[in-house]
């Protein structure tokens, strides 16, 4: 039988793995960069598997073998391909992607920066957060489940309490996974002096997902 998996970095939406788990693909997670999501592809690729979709959240695609690495041209062939089928069933591309959403929910997701010109401020911000390994239990009235810390390789929602993602102590990252399901991930950019959050939540109902969403990010962030 055919084995088809997705691949996506950390930051990314959580559709796409509540997509594969639906329908009875793979999902894999991996670091930010397409050098992770790439290698990750080429491993499953070893295993047997068609990897359908590689991608990252900042508007990188990749579709197919024939490039692996982003790649905008076959990502745009393709989105043609499935639009030209939608619009000859005498669908639209916007009431497909309400479709998916009836079916697979509403992930609605917000992202940003505070720019932090000292790096060492960028380092004490993340070890506040740390406490030594006291990592915070709540966020406003929002219960925190989980907690993954990438830099120390921590993750509480392990029976090893050790993360599956390669550690590194040369960058900060920080993952909190809250008790309503909501995903935030706030990390220090490789390139920029910025902090950078992907808040990400999910539901049947777009419009209560979206309020519930805007006041996490305004207690996360503020």
């Amino acid at each position: 039988a055919a084995k088809y998996a997705v691949v996506a970095s950390t930051v990314s939406s959580k559709m796409t793995r509540a997509i594969a788990q639906r329908e009875g693909m793979r999902f894999e997670e991996t670091l930010t960069g397409f050098k992770w999501i790439c290698n990750k592809k080429f491993d499953l690729q070893q295993e047997g598997y068609t990897v359908l979709l590689a991608f990252e959240e900042s508007i990188g695609f990749c579709c197919g073998d024939l490039v692996n690495d982003k790649d905008g041209v076959c990502a745009a062939a393709v989105f043609a391909e499935m639009a030209v089928q939608l619009y000859g069933r005498g669908g639209t591309v916007t009431r497909h992607l309400d479709s998916l959403y009836a079916r697979y929910g509403h992930f609605i997701s917000r992202q940003g920066y505070v720019v932090v010109p000292d790096p060492k401020l960028t380092v004490a911000i993340f070890d506040r957060l740390r406490d030594a390994g006291r990592y915070p239990s709540a966020c406003g009235p929002y219960a925190i489940a989980h907690v993954r810390d990438l830099t120390v390789g921590y993750d509480s929602s392990t029976a090893d309490k050790k993360t599956t993602l390669p550690a590194s102590t040369s960058s900060q990252h920080l993952t909190f996974t809250f008790a309503n399901g909501c995903v935030a991930n706030l990390r220090g950019s490789g390139t920029e002096p910025k902090l950078k959050y992907y808040v990400e939540l999910s539901g049947p109902d777009r419009d209560g997902v979206t309020a519930t969403l805007v006041d996490m990010v305004r207690t996360i962030v503020l």
